[in-house]
């Protein structure tokens, strides 16, 4: 009887966490992994943006692609945030994502990105979800051939 009442008392909560701990872990791996494919596309987009020349190529691109949704003079002072080196080609195609899904001013994303916050706690600040950011840079980037 008590062997009984000792396995119910142990196995009622680990049948209750067996099921709901892939949800709870499924959802924590999908934020973690937008983060961190964020964080990727970034190095990916600083890597191919070294030179000057690469750089005027980048910002041409991002007119191209942005054309008619972010003004070009918003364009032009992001990049301009890159020649100062306040921040990399990467943060810059970040910011320009932002300014166009969120509609704030890109001297407040960069001035958060100065900062020193984060790129998670920047896109919570400006109302947009992470997987759209992502999203909208992927698509920069297979548009603009480094994918």
């Amino acid at each position: 009887m008590n062997v009984k009442r000792i396995l119910k008392k142990l196995l009622i909560p680990m049948l209750v966490f067996s099921l709901f701990s892939p949800i709870v872990f499924t959802s924590m791996a999908m934020q973690r992994g937008g983060v961190e494919e964020l964080k990727e596309r970034i190095d990916i987009t600083n890597k191919k943006r070294v030179t000057p020349k690469e750089i005027k190529r980048f910002e041409e691109s991002l007119q191209s692609y942005f054309f008619e949704i972010v003004e070009l003079d918003v364009i032009e002072r992001v990049m301009k945030a890159v020649d100062l080196k306040e921040i990399t080609p990467g943060d810059a195609l970040i910011v320009i994502v932002l300014v166009k899904l969120s509609k704030k001013p890109e001297q407040e994303i960069i001035k958060m990105k100065k900062e020193g916050k984060n790129w998670t706690e920047i896109v919570n600040a400006v109302g947009v979800k992470l997987k759209d950011v992502v999203k909208e840079v992927k698509e920069f980037q297979k548009m603009s051939g480094c994918a």
